[in-house]
């Protein structure tokens, strides 16, 4: 038996799910403005650094909020480009992937502004991602498909991962990010993804060492049959696993999974009647992984 950081499957949760559960935050946050809507949230000490650039943030005590000119979609990213990029030069913000992500004040709303992937964290900002829980049998009994995060990964590297995972980047629908990903990440051909839609959504926010994160995921259900075997192609997985149930609970409850995927996998386990209502924390699971 593991060494348990988690007692159970719903303290689990109560850490990836800070929004749901009645735990008090770790540290004070900001609400962090574009015109009218509360997009993000900073820490005070992050606040302070954009104090340097009073022609693009109004920053008080209360809030801080983006004045970029021309308030415009073009405007505002140039501006936010200009300071996460020296942030980036002087090491605030790490990990820099190019990738810029669309952000507005709900998903599928007018489009704000477009920011690096590397920069949500440290401005609290809503992400998006759509991630897939790969099932099979063996010996008649249900298993997951398990992704062993690569070293290189600048996010929880090694840490245990869902079978494919993938940001939402800007001019990307959930469907071809779940498709491509699927490729990508575990080498699901085509005709294996074909009739698999979106079946929940999961919402996930803590404390990171940057700041906040805050993610809407759109989870997935795929089985798959016992004789795929996943492969990756972009060097993004060291390895794959294919653990029985009571093995993937066993590892979410040590630790070893990222929060996110822990979230997702025990989502997919109750949609899937692994766990059944009648489990003591059924109710309460379902309550803190919705938006």
């Amino acid at each position: 038996m593991k060494t348990r950081l988690y007692a159970d499957l719903a303290s689990f949760v109560r850490a990836a799910c800070t929004h749901a559960s009645h735990l008090d935050r770790e540290v004070p946050l900001l609400p962090f403005y574009i015109r009218e809507h509360p997009v993000g949230w900073l820490r005070p000490s992050f606040a302070d650094l954009l104090r340097r650039w009073p022609h693009v943030f109004e920053t008080t005590a209360a809030f801080v909020a983006l004045r970029a000119a021309p308030d415009t979609v073009h405007g505002r990213t140039a501006a936010m480009a200009e300071v996460t990029q020296a942030l980036e030069k002087e090491g605030v913000i790490r990990g820099w992937r190019h990738e810029p992500v669309s952000i507005s004040h709900h998903y599928a709303a007018p489009e704000l502004l477009r920011i690096e992937r590397a920069a949500t964290r440290h401005f609290g900002m809503m992400a998006y991602g759509a991630h897939l829980t790969g099932f099979t049998r063996r010996g008649g009994e249900p298993h997951l498909w398990i992704a062993r995060r690569a070293a290189t990964k600048s996010v929880d590297p090694d840490r245990l991962d869902n079978l494919v995972g993938g940001r939402i980047a800007s001019g990307y629908t959930v469907e071809e990010t779940i498709r491509k990903e699927a490729w990508e990440e575990a080498g699901i051909p085509a005709g294996l993804m074909r009739g698999v839609n979106c079946a929940s959504v999961v919402r996930v926010e803590y404390s990171v060492p940057e700041g906040l994160h805050r993610e809407i995921l759109f989870a997935h259900d795929l089985w798959l049959p016992e004789d795929f075997r996943p492969q990756n192609q972009d060097g993004e997985v060291a390895r794959f696993y294919c653990l029985s149930v009571p093995e993937t609970i066993e590892a979410m409850l040590a630790g070893e999974f990222t929060l996110d995927s822990g979230a997702v996998t025990i989502d997919a386990l109750l949609r899937n009647g692994v766990l059944a209502p009648e489990d003591p924390q059924y109710l309460d699971l379902v309550r803190l992984l919705k938006p």
